[in-house]
Order: C-alpha cells, then structure tokens, then sequence
C-alpha cells in the first residue's frame, strides 16, 4: 500500500500574454461578411439584431469558452484528458485541432482580429452577415471607428468592402468613423509601385488608415502561433490616443503607436520598401520593430494625398471630432427666429468649444464668419443659415533634421 501522500492538480484556465491596457470610452465596430461569428451571439435578440456588443477580452473569450461548453466540449472535453485545460481546449478549438463544432478558418480568423483589438482597453460592436452591406440598425449605432476584422482570401475582400460601405454611409451624417484596413504582407520585394497591394477605399479618402502586414502572436494558452493582420492593433493605437491624450494628436511613434503582445512581425520591411509602402502611391502605414523598444506604428498617412493636410490621421480625426461635436450644437438652433441674436449665440457656443481644441493643442487659429456677409436676405428668405469656419490644424512631426558640427566652441563662447 503506498504511503499517505497528498497531490495537487494544476488546472489552467487563463489566458496566456494577458496584456491589455486600460478602459477608453472610445467604440470600435467590426462587420463580417459571414455567420462565422454568429454562435457567440450569446441572446436571442443579438442572434436577430445581427450584431452584439463586446465590452472586455475577457468577455470575448467567455463567449467562446461557453460556446465550446455548449458543443461538450471545454469542461466535458477536459476531464478525461489531463493534458486539456478550458483554456488549452479554446485554443485548440481555435486553431482547428479540436473542431467540436465544424471549426473553420473563418472563424479564428475573425475572432482573433477582435480579440486583439479588446486589449487595447475599447468595447467593440460586432456585426455578422452573408452580405459586406452592414444592416440600417448596425449603421446607426454610436460607434468611433471600424476595422477590417477578417482575413484575405476566398471572400476577403469583402471585409474590406464592408469598412468601406461603413465609412462611406456614416460620412453623409453627423456621426462620421474613421476605417482601418489592411494590405497582406507580400513574400517578394515591396516596390514603389505596389504591385499585387491592393487597399479598399471609397470616395472619403481622408477617412481611410491602411496598414502593411500582419503580426504573430501567442494564442490564448501558450500553445501555438497565430499570424493576424494589423488593422486591429493600429484601430486600438487610436483607442490608446484617445484615452492618452486626444483624438488630434497622431496614434503613431513610441509614445502611442506601440503594438500589443508581439512575438515578431509576418514580413519586416526593409528600409527601402517603408519608405515605398509610405509612399504617395501607396499611402500605407508600415509597422517596424525597433530592438529595445518595441513593434510601432510608424507611419500616420490617411488614404489622402500629400497635397491635404487631411493626408495625416491626426487632422483627419480633428474633422471628424468637429463634426461630431458641432453638429448638436448646430441643432439646437433649427428653428429659431434666424436673425443677428441666433448668429451670435451660435458663434459664441462655437468660439467656446474651439479655444478648448486650441488649449489642447489641436487647432492653432481659427476664424468664424456667421453674419450678414454670408446670411445675405436672398438666404435668409430661404430658410437657411450659413456659417463658415476657417480652422487651421497643428500637424505631426515627420521628418526630424539634426545638424552635428564639429566646432571648436571657445571662439564663439
């Protein structure tokens, strides 16, 4: 008979390279053109409204750790295998070596893009579907921004689309998103012109980051490697701006634009092709790592071209932060007598709110022009009121020149 003894069993439900940052207000929004992810939709209501709202990771993968229970498999998969945990079971599900449910690689496809996205401290909407067009309800919802949550392949393009037709739609309203799509790192030479990248865009180029590449990772156990585009990672450096500082300020360099639990990029780019993905043709945004520092968005181009201000994300983000803001206050005065007094209490409300924007180092000047100069009677008869605001934006640090001099001081002290 074996001697009394007492043994422990170690049973892992966490979730491995937990890295996550704090709580921002801000709203990200995903629209996948397939019912991949419709089996986290954990309510009737989210299954019919097509889309459900994701506050945390670790609410994401409670979603899927009560999907795989629900298939038995996770706790009821686990315990007669000693080498399966519920999180070990996850990742397993996800990349298809447990496949309880008819696993595809549509589904972790999706679900990663997401998961990676939450950790950067913002709740998500996500969307799902068999066509890229999101639905008149998903469409007015109150989000920030929308990225691109699905691989390339097969019916890839179709994420892309739906960024675009997100963007597109909301631009023509007072609540305007900013899309962040991706290019497929490329196996041969990135040249100049791009061959073989192709970016979704719509007409609001000034509304559109893209992003070169993917980045691999650790799946939620430690188990295995995942590759996962960067459209995620650059949508929670705006998450992590917002939160940090303002959405005015660019999302990329060191102090904003790191990337989250990064074992190494897909492709690493030469010098030479980040300078050709940055290029005005291209109007990419590369990701590099910098030994000692870290992966970082290094580049903050819009899909707009060099000759706009509107080119860099920061001013992009600025208009569509005016846009949000001003729009209620420009509803506060339909329907009022439209004469000098109305004029001047939207000029006011309008001055105060742009000299905080000033204080906050988004706008340097401004000018407002509401009077009778562009109210002119012909326009007043005709029930409108016109104001026009001149605003000039601080821009980003590009390109830094230092000049070392070899001098002999003790002339000039």
């Amino acid at each position: 008979m074996a001697r009394p003894n007492v043994k422990f069993k170690i049973v892992d439900e966490s979730l491995v390279v937990p890295v996550s940052e704090a709580f921002s207000s801000t709203i990200g929004a995903v629209w996948n053109p397939t019912n991949h992810l419709r089996v986290l939709a954990g309510t009737t209501a989210e299954r019919n409204d097509k889309y459900f709202f994701v506050s945390n990771a670790a609410e994401w993968y409670g979603r899927l750790t009560d999907y795989i229970v629900g298939l038995q498999g996770g706790i009821t998969f686990a315990a007669g295998n000693t080498f399966y945990s519920v999180g070990s079971c996850a990742a397993s599900y996800l990349n298809g070596v447990y496949g309880g449910g008819g696993i595809s690689q549509g589904f972790s496809g999706e679900w990663w893009p997401i998961n990676n996205f939450l950790q950067y401290g913002a709740g998500c909407y996500v969307g799902f579907d068999t066509t890229a067009t999101p639905s008149n309800a998903f469409m007015e919802l109150g989000f920030d921004l929308v990225f691109q949550g699905g691989y390339s392949g097969g019916d890839g393009s179709l994420y892309g689309t739906a960024v675009t037709n997100i963007v597109e739609t909301k631009s023509e309203g007072d609540l305007p998103v900013i899309g962040i799509v991706y290019a497929t790192s490329k196996t041969d030479a990135v040249s100049s012109a791009g061959t073989g990248i192709t970016f979704p865009s719509g007409t609001n180029t000034y509304n559109y980051i893209r992003v070169y590449g993917e980045k691999q990772h650790l799946d939620t156990a430690g188990l295995y490697t995942v590759t996962t585009p960067l459209a995620a990672d650059v949508a929670g450096c705006l998450v992590r701006t917002d939160r940090d500082a303002y959405p005015w300020f660019s999302p990329a360099g060191e102090r904003r634009g790191r990337i989250l639990n990064v074992l190494r990029l897909n492709r690493t780019l030469t010098s030479t092709e980040q300078d050709n993905v940055y290029n005005n043709t291209l109007r990419a945004n590369p990701v590099v790592t910098f030994p000692g520092t870290g992966t970082i968005l290094f580049g903050d181009k819009t899909g707009e071209t060099e000759t706009s201000s509107l080119s860099r994300i920061n001013v992009s983000r600025l208009f569509i932060y005016l846009k949000r803001a001003l729009a209620p206050v420009a509803r506060s005065i339909l329907f009022e007598q439209n004469d000098a007094f109305t004029r001047s209490r939207f000029k006011l409300a309008a001055e105060s709110f742009l000299d905080r924007i000033v204080g906050q180092r988004g706008i340097s000047e401004y000018k407002i022009i509401c009077d009778e100069s562009n109210n002119t009677p012909d326009i007043v008869e005709a029930n409108y009121f016109v104001a026009d605001i001149l605003i000039k934006p601080v821009t980003s640090i590009n390109y830094i020149t230092i000049t070392l001099t070899n001098k002999d001081l003790s002339s000039v002290l």
